[in-house]
C-alpha cells in the first residue's frame, strides 16, 4: 500500500513540474490588448494582403481588428491620417503624400504594395480602341499626337504615359487627358469617346473581353520595378504606438506570402468576397506583383517625384529618409524568417 502511494504521489509531482515547466512562462506573457485599427482603401486587388490577413486570422493573432474606411481615392484620406482619425492609408502613388511629407505631416511610406515587375503581367496598362490598332493609326508613340487618352493627370499613370510620351519628344499637352471611372471605361472605348485609355486590373481584363480594345503597352515597359501602391503608416503608429505598427506589420507580411501562393481556391475566395467582383473574372485578370519582404522601391520614388516636381505637382523632393520608414518591415521580417520573393 506504501509504495503504491507512493508511486502515484511521483506521478502528480511530475504532472505537476511538466505543468509548470511548460505553461507558466506563457502564463508570465502579458495578454495582448486588442485594438481597432482605422485603414483607408480602395478595394482593388493589391490590397490582397490585408484582406487575407483578416479571413485566415492573422490580425486576430495580433490582436488587431480592422474597420475599413472606404473612399474614391486613396489621396483624399491624407488629412484624416494625418491629424489620427486613420491609423493606415493603402493607395497608389501620389504627389499628395510626398507634399504632405514636405510639409511636415507625420506620415510615411512603411511597406511595399504592388510593384511593376517587368517580367509581371500587365497588371497595368495603356489600352487603345482596337480599330484603331487594326487600321495601322497606332504602330508607333508618335501616333499619339492628339489622342484623347483617359488618365488621371496628377497620378503615376500619367508619370509613366508621359515618360512614354518623351521618348518621341512629345509630353501630356500633346495629347487631349479625360479622366472618366474605370466602370465605364470600356463603353468609352467602344463608342470612340476616347482612344486611349490607362486602365488596371480587372479592368484591364473587362475591357479587352468586351473586343473593342487591347492592351497596347504594358506600362512595366515603360517604368519597369516602379513602384506603384504601398502603405503608410499615421502618427498613431509612427510615435503614438509603434509597437502595435510592428503587430500589424507582422500580419500584413503573413497576408503577402499567402497572397504570393497565386490564385489559389483559399485566395479566389477571399478575394471574391473582399473585392466584389466576379470569382472568373478575377481568375483572368492579372493580380499584381508584390514583394515577400515589403520593402519598396526607392529610385522608382525618387524618379516619380522628380517628374512631380517638374509638373509643379509638388512643392519640394523629400528624402527617402522622409518618406519610407523601414523599421516595421525589419522587425516583421526577423520574427517571421525575412523570406525575399
Amino acid at each position: 500500500m506504501f509504495y503504491l502511494m507512493k508511486y502515484t504521489f511521483s506521478i502528480l509531482l511530475t504532472l505537476i513540474l511538466f505543468q509548470l515547466v511548460f505553461f507558466l512562462p506563457a502564463i508570465g506573457q502579458p495578454r495582448l490588448e486588442t485594438i481597432t485599427l482605422k485603414l483607408q482603401l480602395v478595394p482593388y486587388l493589391g490590397a490582397g494582403p490585408i484582406f487575407i490577413g483578416e479571413e485566415e486570422g492573422f490580425f486576430r493573432e495580433q490582436a488587431i481588428r480592422i474597420k475599413y474606411i472606404q473612399m474614391v481615392r486613396s489621396a483624399d484620406g491624407i488629412p484624416a491620417l494625418t491629424q489620427g482619425k486613420l491609423d493606415i492609408l493603402y493607395g497608389s502613388m501620389s504627389p499628395a503624400y510626398l507634399n504632405a511629407m514636405a510639409r511636415g505631416a507625420k506620415i510615411k511610406f512603411v511597406v511595399g504594395n504592388a510593384y511593376l515587375s517587368p517580367t509581371g503581367c500587365p497588371y497595368n496598362a495603356l489600352l487603345a480602341r482596337r480599330i484603331l490598332v487594326e487600321e495601322g493609326k497606332l504602330r508607333t508613340p508618335t501616333q499619339l499626337r492628339g489622342r484623347k487618352i483617359n488618365v488621371y493627370p496628377v497620378s503615376i499613370q500619367a508619370y509613366a504615359l508621359e515618360k512614354l510620351l518623351n521618348t518621341v519628344g512629345l509630353s501630356l499637352d500633346d495629347i487631349e487627358i479625360t479622366d472618366i471611372p474605370n466602370p465605364v471605361m470600356p463603353e468609352a472605348l467602344e463608342k470612340g469617346t476616347i482612344d486611349l485609355a490607362v486602365g488596371t486590373e480587372p479592368w484591364i481584363t473587362r475591357t479587352v473581353e468586351a473586343g473593342h480594345a487591347v492592351i497596347w503597352i504594358p506600362t512595366q515597359q515603360v517604368i519597369p520595378n516602379a513602384q506603384f501602391t504601398s502603405v503608410l503608416y499615421g502618427p498613431n503608429l509612427l510615435e503614438k504606438n509603434p509597437e502595435v505598427g510592428k503587430r500589424f506589420m507582422i500580419a500584413y507580411l503573413k497576408g503577402v506570402r499567402q497572397y504570393n501562393h497565386g490564385k489559389t481556391e483559399r485566395n479566389l475566395e477571399i478575394m471574391t468576397k473582399h473585392t466584389g467582383f466576379d470569382r472568373e473574372l478575377l481568375k483572368k485578370a492579372c493580380w499584381p506583383s508584390i514583394r515577400n519582404d515589403g520593402k519598396i522601391h526607392i529610385e522608382s520614388t525618387l524618379d516619380f517625384q522628380s517628374w512631380a516636381v517638374k509638373k509643379r505637382y509638388l512643392e519640394k523632393v523629400v528624402t527617402p529618409d522622409q518618406f519610407w520608414d523601414s523599421r516595421f518591415v525589419e522587425f516583421a521580417n526577423k520574427v517571421l524568417g525575412g523570406s525575399t520573393k
